[in-house]
């Protein structure tokens, strides 16, 4: 019989030693090369995993992210425009760019974050911003109304500059703000495509240098880059399980492995979490009407990344006005229910009206227009006073 106990002591030690390895070791910082990494979930910005996250280092063409971010925000995408000629004079990578050939935004988007085209970013500047200088401008204005404070950029490509610097986390929150934007996370999310090639259509292929959209189960963007002042720099994102990750390396000679590292280490502690266990009755008020007050309805499952032991940290804020004018519509959005942790927003969901009121007697559609009237009115009696 010993011989089957010691059988049976094995077999425990060898599932023990399975389960470690399906699961994952736990995060191992010091396994990470870089020199600078950082990673948020996307949504709330949340730092998950971070080292050295705010130290200033060069970022070669993640630039790429902001440049493209103010092209798809330009309005102009499917707009055409002539290639100005000298956009096509560059160093490093390019999307190979015909000076005045014809091309729509769209499209030199796609050069710029598929295959980096240098090209395609000096046009995209000139094209919008009627010259590098000013167009780099315009990124480092956008940068401060995103709160990118640790961020400056020079150019519109990645080439080397000691004034063109940004972290980690910056640049990780960059990405995330980024890819809410529909028509961006298409482009960075797409492994290869045909676009025009100097009039003829379809006749220029384009590849994305990002391994992981073919490696890492889940990925969906988004910037790859290299200088040799940089080293190699990374953003990807990622998502499963309706939780999306946002992971940056700046300076990382290991970084397609640093990022499933980090990847699987945010997946292994945020599960996506209901965040109502109870569903409260919330009612709003109601002038004019027939009925004073009005049912309400909202998203009874809403729920967010969250890691073990935050649920209890979340506030719950009814957002409502003190009072709506009748007539109210079965449908109508009235205002939101939001969902912070540690004060920052994690979720939100609207709140409906679940029925709707009927508008009775005299009906006060405009408040400052009617508070205007009365004013007026008070004043000519004033007037009329002996």
């Amino acid at each position: 019989m010993k011989p089957l106990k010691s059988a049976g002591v094995f077999a425990l030690i060898v599932i023990f030693v399975f389960v470690l390895a399906v699961n994952g070791m736990s995060f191992n910082a010091e396994a990470i090369s870089a020199k600078s990494y950082a990673l948020i979930e996307l949504s709330s910005e949340r730092v998950i995993e971070a080292g050295n996250e705010n130290q200033r280092l060069p970022m070669a063409s993640t630039t790429k992210i902001m440049t493209a971010l103010i092209a798809v925000e330009s309005g102009k995408l499917n707009e055409t425009f002539s290639v100005p000629p000298e956009a096509v004079i560059v160093e490093g990578s390019s999307m190979g760019l015909k000076a005045d050939e014809k091309i729509t935004l769209r499209e030199l988007v796609c050069g710029l974050m598929l295959e980096s085209g240098n090209d395609a970013a000096n046009a995209i500047a000139i094209i919008l911003g009627g010259s590098i200088s000013h167009f780099a401008d315009m990124m480092n204005s956008r940068a401060q109304t995103l709160g990118l404070s640790n961020t400056h950029f020079c150019n519109p490509s990645g080439l080397d500059n000691p004034d063109h610097y940004t972290t980690a986390l910056d640049l990780a929150r960059l990405a995330a703000y980024a890819m809410k934007n529909k028509d961006f996370a298409q482009i960075v999310g797409t492994k290869k495509m045909r676009i025009s090639y100097d009039g003829i259509k379809n006749a220029r292929l384009l590849f994305n240098h990002n391994r992981l959209l073919n490696s890492y189960p889940g990925e969906i963007g988004v910037k790859t880059g290299f200088t040799k002042k940089s080293g190699r720099c990374l953003v990807s994102c990622a998502c499963r399980n309706g939780v999306t990750l946002v992971a940056v390396t700046l300076n990382d000679p290991n970084d397609w492995k640093d990022h499933t590292a980090l990847l699987d280490s945010g997946f292994s502690k945020l599960k996506n979490t209901p965040l109502l266990s109870s569903t409260p009755e919330i009612t709003a008020k109601v002038v004019g009407g027939k009925a004073d007050t009005v049912e309400t309805a909202y998203d009874k499952s809403v729920s967010a990344p969250l890691q073990s032991g935050e649920l209890d940290r979340v506030k719950m804020t009814v957002e409502l006005e003190r009072f709506y004018y009748a007539p109210i519509v079965n449908g109508q959005t009235l205002g939101h229910l939001v969902f912070t942790l540690d004060g920052k927003v994690i979720a939100t969901s609207n709140i409906y009206a679940s029925n709707s009121v009927s508008a009775t007697g005299i009906q006060i559609k405009n408040s400052s227009f009617f508070m205007r009237m009365f004013d007026n009115f008070t004043k000519l009696l004033r007037a009329m006073t002996f």
